[in-house]
């Protein structure tokens, strides 16, 4: 067999006079950025001549499952895979592929998982497959440790190729990255979160670092933009290490990328100010070269960056951890620039290496045209697979997999030498992203009980369950907020923890367990990243904004709805997040920041992964908060920061969030037996207005059963939700027959999702659905609630009428229109206190008081 090329003595790059006089390069401090100073020393010949092999191999299988009808050379199967080096404190693996300069096509395809060193995307630029798990899955082939299955991979799939399978109609695979991808702790179809992701996941895990593998079209979205600045909120004593690799290859789908258009010291300068170290291993590097020198320098320039990069992460970690911390630490980056579909075929009528022609597949119609197949031909052979690869090996032999016994294996020595040989240290194969939960410490619940008639923020009795969760979790649980915890009432946290911000003298180096950051998808990113590896967190936020990461939080429901469908994956912690500064209450911010538009969001998620809580007191906020703490989904609650009146003793609230919806039978007539009509209440400023208009109407002489929604989505028809009521339980609550007056903390058509899916007597003519309808602007909390015709006047009014509809002969009738315009006529008596007076009258925070012959 032919031998393969050896790899050139080091390059001597030398930087333009010019260069050094331009005044931006004299003002950074990013001499590095360019220049090989302080290289460590190269990897040997040996090894890096075994990482060309493993790119050669990866390359051949890949490129050619992309137009072979059949498994390529006998269905290739082996450890495809992993070049790893291990440090005295970190214990760093990557790809072998990316580390000997496996082609990256920046589909904008980030793959984060940590596995010591986290996960590399493989990108195959002539594959164009969207975020390249192509080239990943190949380099996983064969790598078990306890993972039952690997896509792909079993003898009674050999005829179908993976690439194939990919985009096949009939069950095949995305061409994302996904769950079922090994080691994988990111949905990879939306872009922009990989960075986040990758930080979040080596919060807490000092001797993890994880790769985050950036595209340059991914590059320009704003989530990457700001998780640029993530590595400021990193304490090096007591978290793992990011290392990012921002892929330039120029060129989106058809047009160029930001990063393509700038140069190495427009891209240094860039990264350095976020506060970077960067290295630029350039294909261009050496001038007039061949291909095959390009291919070397650019091996040989990424292995030595590899190498310094994680001497710069040991050197900025064992400061900090031996009590020295460099203040603003430079962490390594490396910006690898390559042309997209770098490798690929050659035709003569248009070019594709450097092209946006490299996108997807670049030959479209290699079996009827026979200038595209000649190349395609010389393109597979151009990988030698004939020195790579033994076809003659059948790969259902026991030893065919087995590094020991190399000669019996498909791959050839040259490449399997660098294979680590522990399983358990293989990129996908570390347990920690997918069966690392640990235990989360809580305290009793029932501690914290709030007295009935007692009136206290709900988020303030939170915040002091919170708080000691906090202090019994000193290293597996976070806080991560947008500059909102004192705002939302939680700042009792703050009393035993502090606030993590390492370029903050104040509270760098602390151990904060609170991060605040202005950055929605960056806090989502760190919380995803944290609780796929095994820890536990809380985001609280505003109503109106959380909103924003919206997309990213369908898209984890679905990377955790196969992962429970994916049967080597264990559970993972659930997602927890806890909305206030809520709609009603706009006596400062105003109509931008009335929003509830997340709720018909979670409605819409994978049924057994979304759960929607509107506690109405503190006992109930506190139950609630303790139970999604511990729950494997993602759990949303719709709280209020203001001060609430106390309805529920702790076991009364217990009994209450098990129910998820119950008769209150204390604000009920006769508790709430043979009612005239049921109002519901849904969230907390609605079931104050809910129970006082019952007052009103049982004054009025009408028998009001009043019930309360915590669970929302019991509503919703069996089947459609775990906790759905039974038909049976949902007509004992809301009766048969009878009016229904459901007042509802968001928009009405949520609540009607979920009603009319039901098969009970459930339409328009007995169910009146009240909530927000987009009124109001900078005013007083009531006159948000009259001008959404949600106030007690409004319910009253609308349930006097139905109740005169439906029974004629009911005593009321002969006055409901009587009492209906009174109840109009006080909120147009409201409008007119508001306007005189700029706040709401003393009443509107009151229960009107029972009359003795109230029903």
């Amino acid at each position: 067999m032919a031998a393969l090329a050896p790899f050139p003595a080091p390059l001597n790059i030398v930087v333009p006079p010019a260069l050094v006089a331009n005044p931006l390069w004299q003002m950074c401090p990013i001499l590095s950025a360019i220049l090989p100073v302080g290289i460590p020393l190269p990897p040997s010949t040996a090894v890096l001549s075994a990482l060309r092999a493993m790119v050669k191999c990866l390359d051949a299988r890949n490129h050619a499952d992309l137009f072979t009808a059949e498994s390529f050379y006998q269905y290739l199967l082996s450890l495809f895979a992993v070049f790893s080096i291990a440090t005295k404190d970190i214990d760093v693996v990557w790809d072998g592929p990316f580390m000997g300069g496996e082609t990256l096509d920046g589909n904008q395809a980030p793959i984060v998982a940590p596995g010591q060193a986290g996960q590399v995307a493989l990108l195959n630029a002539v594959n164009g497959l969207q975020h390249a798990v192509n080239g990943l899955q190949h380099s996983l082939i064969g790598i078990r440790a306890g993972v039952d299955t690997l896509l792909y991979t079993s003898a009674q799939q050999k005829a179908m190729p993976f690439a194939r399978a990919c985009s096949m109609p009939t069950g095949g695979s995305p061409s994302h990255v996904k769950t079922e991808t090994p080691g994988s702790i990111q949905e990879g179809g939306e872009r922009g979160s990989c960075l986040a992701v990758a930080f979040g996941s080596v919060m807490d895990k000092p001797n993890l670092s994880t790769v985050a593998v950036i595209g340059d079209g991914e590059s320009e979205t704003g989530p990457t933009a700001i998780a640029c600045h993530a590595h400021k909120f990193l304490d090096p004593a007591e978290s793992g290490a990011v290392l990012p690799i921002l892929h330039v290859n120029g060129y989106k789908i058809g047009e160029r990328t930001i990063a393509g258009t700038m140069d190495d010291l427009e891209l240094a300068c860039l990264y350095t100010g976020y506060g970077y170290q960067v290295r630029i291993v350039e294909y261009s590097a050496i001038t007039h070269g061949s291909d095959h020198e390009h291919d070397v320098a650019v091996n040989y320039d990424m292995a030595i960056s590899m190498q310094w990069a994680l001497d710069e992460i040991k050197w900025v970690q064992n400061a900090s951890r031996s009590g020295n911390p460099i203040v603003k630490p430079r962490w390594p980056m490396i910006i690898m620039r390559t042309p997209k579909g770098w490798t690929g075929p050659r035709i003569k009528t248009h070019p594709i290496e450097g092209s946006w022609r490299a996108h997807q597949v670049p030959l479209a119609d290699p079996l009827n045209d026979k200038q595209e197949f000649d190349s395609l031909v010389q393109w597979l052979k151009s990988y030698h697979p004939e020195i790579l690869f033994h076809s003659e090996v059948d790969s259902s032999h026991s030893k065919a997999h087995v590094p020991e016994q190399k000669a019996d294996g498909i791959i050839d020595v040259k490449a399997t030498r660098i294979i680590r040989k522990n399983l358990k240290r293989r990129m996908g194969s570390v347990d920690i992203t997918y069966r690392g939960i640990t235990d989360l410490k809580t305290p009793e619940w029932k501690t914290f009980e709030t007295k009935p008639g007692e009136t206290i923020s709900n988020m303030k009795a939170v915040g002091h369950y919170v708080a000691k969760v906090v202090e019994l979790n000193p290293s597996n649980f976070r806080i991560f907020s947008p500059d909102e915890l004192s705002s939302s009432k939680l700042d009792e946290s703050l009393k035993v923890t502090h606030r993590n911000f390492q370029w903050d003298p104040e509270t760098a180096n602390n151990g904060g367990r609170v991060i605040e950051m202005l950055s929605e998808h960056t806090l989502q990113g760190w919380m995803q990243g944290y609780t796929l590896t095994g820890r536990h967190a809380l985001f609280p936020s505003y109503e109106s904004f959380l909103g924003i990461v919206q997309t990213m939080i369908e898209q984890y429901a679905k990377f955790v709805k196969m992962g429970l469908e994916t049967k080597w994956r264990g559970n993972t912690p659930g997602l927890t997040y806890d909305m206030t500064s809520t709609l009603w209450r706009q006596e400062h911010n105003g109509y931008s920041h009335q929003n509830p538009g997340l709720i018909g969001s979670f409605i819409s998620l994978p049924r057994n992964l979304a759960r929607i809580y509107f506690p109405a007191d503190a006992n109930t906020s506190v139950c609630t908060i303790d139970h999604c703490l511990r729950a494997k989904n993602s759990s949303l609650i719709v709280g209020s920061k203001n001060p609430t009146l106390s309805y529920k003793l702790t076991k009364q609230a217990e009994r209450h969030c098990i129910a998820g919806a119950s008769v209150w039978t204390n604000y009920s007539s006769d508790g709430g037996v043979n009612p005239d009509v049921v109002l519901v209440g849904c969230g907390v400023e609605v079931t104050f207005e809910t129970i006082a208009a019952a007052a009103l109407l049982r004054n009025a002489g009408i028998r009001v059963r009043v019930v309360n929604v915590n669970d929302l989505l019991v509503l919703g028809a069996k089947g459609g939700h775990p906790h759905a009521l039974t038909e049976e339980s949902f007509e004992s609550i809301f009766t048969v027959d009878k009016p229904v007056i459901i007042t509802f903390h968001g928009y009405p058509k949520d609540i009607a999702s979920l009603l009319f899916s039901r098969k009970s007597h459930v339409g328009r003519s007995r169910f009146d659905i009240l909530g927000y309808i987009e009124q109001g602007t900078t005013t007083t909390p009531w006159s948000m609630l009259r001008l959404n015709d949600v106030s007690r006047y409004t319910i009253a009014s609308t349930a006097v009428l139905r109740v005169a509809r439906m029974q004629p002969n009911h005593q009321v009738t002969v006055k409901a229109h009587e009492w209906g315009s009174y109840w109009r006529h006080q909120l147009v008596q409201h409008d007119k206190y508001v306007v005189e007076h700029g706040g709401d009258p003393e009443w509107c925070g009151q229960i009107p008081q029972l009359v003795g012959d109230a029903a």
